[in-house]
This record gives structure tokens, sequence and C-alpha cells, in this order.
């Protein structure tokens, strides 16, 4: 904060509990928490600076409140009762500035005195994550577990039922959310300067109110099948019911209905093919899918006390588990038309200033009701009504053992399988029809492949469908890794705890957990084309933490001046994330994301530098109407690691008084870590590191001192 700044962040949290002892085997609890934050929008604070609008003003409240009863049956039954209750209010808001009708553009906002832009690799006019959201959801949960034992046996049995109600509004495209990467010029802000708009997302409001049911049952047996020996084994059902979507903004798509010309009875004005709640064909209520009762989840688990003494055990565990979406997964579908009647608009020979001179006008603002009428080339989210929860398989073994009587090292083999992974298959992407002369639909084009003439070249041909995504359940993904550890405990002198983690994920799953328009699989009908690392594997992983207590020396000086000094570290490596790399254009036609181009060369990488830590001339532009070899993820990034260090010690005065010295070093060695290069192969910029990782400080010195009576 620059000197003479003020400081307008208000937070605060207030905690309360209550204990209560009905009698020896009864007793109950109660906890509440509230937190809240509230920040003004840095825009109203600079309001000559347009370019501070990515961070918003935000007015935050979480509650959360449970209720605990456990009660002692018997000698050996136990049965516990949790109620619990939570809450989250976010109000984000921004301090208006302009609108694109401010700036000579014929495009209607819905939120007037906000917009978002995005030149890439030159500025930035707000985020989609800075307009104007709120969202409250409210989770109620009651669960019971009851344990007895029987001989040998610890048997468990519960049970888990939760209702959660989230409703959301986001204006994230309200005033368009315009995106100008360079694919024209190959620069940026040539691109900006003369009005070539790469996409333009536009639409009313997401209103997404929802809700969500779940249940959980459970038995489980902890068997002592030998004095050495203890396995464990349950059985959890836990069914999907999919998220209710309350104002019906969810639709599914039928192929068939659409080559048989079939209307949604609901709005009249829909595309053939779309289904919504209350249509012959939709699923019953207003999830879009059918329920999955067959969710089940075995689990085993062992454990060996090698040679009975507790210096060496071995364990080993199987299980299968469930997820599920996030509340908000369904925002951007919710805008779909008829609600929000999203767009999506590549290259829009309107330009800047008239975006929709094509696409009949611009055809905001509207209400929803059934004789809405539907935009030409509207962008559809849809659900797969047979999709189920994703699943995760997952196991391991460890061998544990100690060395005498203070040294203990560890070896563990972790491994899952997941499937069932929810992604975007692109059901109406282009098609490519060469590079000659073309007219489509009236219109001359001199390439008959080109961004402007996307939506004319959709596979369904259907001027009332422009972006179709399927969201299935199609993505899987795989790891395998290896920790080792070693440790060192001991009250006084030297003590240390370190990990290493060797690690490998692969897997297909190209969608993230809030889809955004055409993100999905690159090649529709093969999504087997985006297996590759994960986004979040990291190969290495290592932490180290040590800790020194200088001894209590005998002589007085010694004693004064060295005794009792705490000297502790903390290690964090971690290499580099995988980057894809992207042909910043469309040249297979079909008017998806994060193509990928060919690789020419081995020779990846640069000098590794900021300026060059990529090679570009290792990779080239597919020939049009194809796709590039190079795989996604796969050229490792900037790795990164810190040191922090703290020197203190506690001084007593008297019996009740003492004074704590403390030295505290951030980031030792001023370690530059480094974000991931620029990775858009169409940009000058490709190659290039322009920032340090988010986060990432300078060395910091800061000493304290703390009286204590």
């Amino acid at each position: 904060m620059s000197p003479g700044a003020k400081d307008d962040n208000n937070e605060g949290q207030a905690v309360g509990k209550v204990d209560y002892q009905l009698s020896a085997n009864h007793s109950m609890f109660g906890r509440y928490m509230a937190t809240f934050f509230k920040q003004q929008a840095a825009f109203a604070k600079d309001p000559d600076n347009v370019l501070v609008t990515n961070d918003p003003g935000t007015n935050n409240l979480a509650q959360s409140f449970t209720f605990g009863d456990t009660m002692i049956l018997s000698s050996n039954t136990v049965n516990s009762l949790r109620v619990a209750f939570n809450r989250t209010a976010v109000h984000r808001y921004q301090a208006p500035f302009f609108s694109p009708k401010d700036l000579g553009s014929n495009v209607y906002s819905y939120n007037p005195g906000e917009m978002v832009m995005v030149v890439t690799n030159a500025f930035n006019i707000s985020a989609g994550t800075a307009t104007k959201g709120i969202f409250s959801t409210n989770t109620y949960q009651l669960n019971d577990d009851y344990s007895t034992l029987k001989g040998a046996h610890q048997l468990s049995f519960g049970a888990d039922v939760a209702y959660w109600k989230y409703a959301g509004e986001s204006h994230a495209r309200s005033g368009g959310n315009w995106t100008i990467s360079g694919q024209i010029t190959g620069a940026s802000l040539a691109d900006f300067l003369i009005g070539r708009v790469t996409t333009l997302e536009h639409g009313g409001p997401a209103i997404i109110p929802v809700d969500q049911r779940y249940v959980g049952l459970y038995a489980q047996d902890t068997w002592r099948a030998a004095s050495r020996v203890t396995i464990n084994g349950g059985l959890r059902w836990e069914p999907y019911f999919g998220q209710n979507v309350e104002n019906g903004a969810l639709s599914i798509f039928s192929m068939e209905n659409l080559q048989k010309g079939v209307k949604s009875t609901v709005y009249k004005n829909a595309p053939a093919g779309f289904l919504w709640p209350g249509d012959p064909g939709f699923p019953k209520g207003r999830t879009g899918l059918f329920p999955q009762w067959l969710n089940l989840s075995p689990r085993i688990g062992l454990a060996w006390d090698v040679s009975g003494d507790g210096r060496l055990a071995v364990r080993t565990s199987y299980g299968i588990s469930y997820d599920f979406p996030s509340a908000d997964y369904h925002n951007i579908n919710a805008s779909a038309p008829p609600f929000g009647n999203r767009s999506l608009l590549q290259d829009p020979p309107g330009l800047f200033d008239d975006p929709y001179r094509t696409y009949g006008g611009d055809p905001h603002p509207i209400v929803t009701n059934a004789d809405t009428r539907f935009v030409n080339y509207g962008s559809y989210g849809v659900v797969d009504p047979h999709i189920n929860s994703p699943r995760a398989q997952s196991w391991n073994a460890t061998v544990e053992k100690q060395l005498g009587s203070i040294w203990g090292v560890s070896a563990s083999y972790l491994g899952s399988h997941t499937d069932r992974i929810w992604g975007q298959v692109a059901l109406n992407p282009g098609e490519f029809l060469g590079n000659a002369p073309c007219a489509l639909n009236g219109v001359s084009y001199a390439n008959c492949t080109v961004p402007a003439n996307l939506d004319q070249r959709r596979v369904l041909h259907d001027p009332l469908i422009g972006v179709l995504d399927l969201h299935t359940d199609v993505g899987v993904q795989n790891y395998r890794g290896v920790k080792l550890s070693i440790r060192r405990r001991e009250a006084n002198g030297l003590s240390m705890n370190a990990n290493y983690t060797l690690s490998r994920c692969v897997g297909n799953t190209a969608t993230g957990t809030f889809p955004q328009l055409s993100t999905g699989y690159v090649k529709p009908n093969d999504p087997s084309y985006d297996y590759g690392h994960c986004t979040q594997d990291r190969t290495h992983i290592g932490i180290i933490t040590v800790g020194y207590v200088t001894p209590q020396f005998s002589g007085r000086a010694a004693r004064t001046i060295a005794s009792n000094w705490r000297l502790s570290g903390i290690f964090n490596g971690v290499s580099g994330p995988w980057l894809n790399i992207t042909t910043g254009q469309d040249n297979s036609g079909n008017g998806l994301n994060a193509q990928r181009p060919n690789q020419v060369s081995d020779d990846v990488y640069g000098a590794k530098t900021v300026t060059a830590y990529l090679n570009k001339a290792a990779f080239a532009q597919p020939v049009p109407g194809t796709f590039g070899d190079l795989p996604i993820n796969a050229i490792k990034g900037p790795e990164r690691w810190t040191i922090d260090m703290a020197l203190s010690r506690t001084i007593n005065l008297t019996r009740t008084q003492n004074v704590e010295l403390r030295l505290e070093a951030f980031n030792v060695t001023n370690r530059f870590n480094y974000d991931i290069p620029a990775t858009n192969l169409n940009l000058g910029t490709f190659g290039r590191i322009t920032r340090l990782l988010p986060g990432t400080t300078p060395r910091i010195l800061q000493f304290g001192l703390k009286y204590g009576f």
C-alpha cells in the first residue's frame, strides 16, 4: 500500500460455543461462527484508472452453526447425532465506469456502467469475476452415527442427509464479454485499434436458483482379525439426484427430435430438438437427468503391526467414492436462450461498432415467456439426461518404520482412477469448407473458412443454433505417486520432517469445474485427443521443515546470550506446471478453443529466460482443416521453490511475565518464482514470461516483540 493510502477493507469474525453435560453418559454442544469481509471497489477509490476495474467491491458474510448430541448407551455402544447449518452470502459489485454504447458500440447492457474486455497480453478492463454478482447458499445437514463393539468387531452404521439451496445472479456477460486476441494481425493492440473482435459473448444476466438433495447410508466393520492385524471394511450408498434448477433454465437436446422437426411445447419459437421442463421426454422434475440409484462405495483396508512392538507397520486400502459438480456449474447454461438469449459471435463483420449487423441487429433486451423470440445462432449448454456423478477409485500401500527413539521413515504408493468426469462435447461444431472463395447465406467470402462465417458453417445448419455443448460424463483421470518421508522428533535439539513425492497424473479432463462456451474437447468425436498431463500434475513435490533449539548452557554469559533460541525453517519446492501450447487460431475450422500446433523440433525450450522461455521455432501451425500433433499439456513450465525462516526466543522475566523476541524472513533467498510463459503461438509474445507467480513476494524481513503477563 502506498504512503497515505487508506485501507478500505473491513473484516471480522465472531465465534460462540456452548457445552452441556446432561449426565455422565449424555452430552450436547453448540457452535456458531460468523465471518464477514467488506471491500470497496478499486475504481471507486481510483476513478481515473479504468484498468483497476478487475478488482471489484465485495460485501460477504459466512455463517455456520453446528449442534451435537452424544449418548453412551452402554459400555460398548455410542450414538452421535450432528445437525449443521451453513450460509454464505456473497455480494460482488462494481463502481460504474462505461457501457459499450458509451464507446460507440451498438450493444445493449443489462447492467449499465460495466463491461468486460480482454486485449490479450496488453490490458484488461474488468473481468467476469469482477462484474455484479449476488450469490447465496444455504446448506442443511443431519447425520447420525451408531457404533458398538461385538467381540473382535467394532460395528458402525450411519446415515447422512443433506439439502442445499443456491441462488445466483451473474452479470458477467450483461455488457458483453469482449476478447481481442490478435488472431487477425498477430498483435492484439493492432486488432484493437482496427476494431477486430475475436469473440463477443453477450446475453442477459445468468439467474440460477438451484437446490439439491443428498442421502448417504453406510455400514462398517473394524475387525481385529489377529493381535497384530486389523481389517476395516464397509459399504456406502450414495444415490445421485442432480441439481434441481427451480426456474427451469436447463435444457436437454434430442438429435432424433431435431431430425423429425419436433419442437418444444413450452417455448413456441425454440429450434427443433430442445426440451425444457414440461416438455414430453424431459426427465421428471427440473434436473435434466434421471436419478442414479446404484452408486455403491465398497471400502476395505488392512493394518499390520509386523513385529508386534509398533516399530514396523504396513497399511493398505482400497475404496470407491463419489463427487458432485459445484453449485454454480450450470451458471453459463442458465443464460442460454430463451433466458439470457446468450450468443457467441466470432470475428463479427460489423466489428466493434456494430457486431450484430449481420445477425439482424442486437436482439436485446429480452423477456422470457412462451413467445420469446430466440436469437440467431444462440449459444446452448445441454445436459446428458443419463449423466452420473463423478466416481473415483483409490488405493494405497504404506510401510512405516521407527529407527531408534527419534527417527522414523515411511514409503507410500498412491493410486487412483477417476471416471465419469463431466466435460463438454460440441454437438454443432463448424465444418471446414476449404480456403477457396464461396458464398454462404448470400454473403461472399474470399476464404470459405474463416471465424466470421463460423455460424453459417455449423454442422446442424440451423440459423437458431450456434454453440451447442453437451455436458456428459466421458472424462477420465489416472494418478500414480510414490511418497517418501523421514522425520526426527526431539523436544530439544534438531527436529526435522521431510517429504518427497514423485507422481504422474494423466487424463482427458478438458473442461474445468466452471465450464465456459466452446472450451470442451477439441475433437468432439474423439475425447482421447485431449488425453495428456492433468492441469494439476506436478512431477516432483518436496517439503522440508527443520527446527533447532539451542541447549541450556551452563556458563552464565552463554546461558544468558545463547540458550533457548529456536531456529525454524521451511522449504517448499514443486516442479513446473504443464503448459498447453495453443495455436491461437482456428486451423481446423470447428470453432473450438485451445487447438494445438504441430511439434517440429524436440528443442522446445529457448534460453529459459523471461524473454525466451520457449522456442517458437519448435512449433508450427497445422495445415488448414487439420489438428496439430502436439499433445495437451506437453511442455513443462518453470519450477517454483521458496525458503522461509524464523528465529525466536522467550525470556522469562518473572513467574507470570515473559518477553518473546521473533525475527522472520520470508523468501530468504529472494527467489523470483515466475508465472507461466505466454503459450499462444499466434502472438508475438509467445514464450515470454510477463509476470511473477501470483502470491510471490520479494524477501521480507519482520521483527516482532511480544510481552506476556
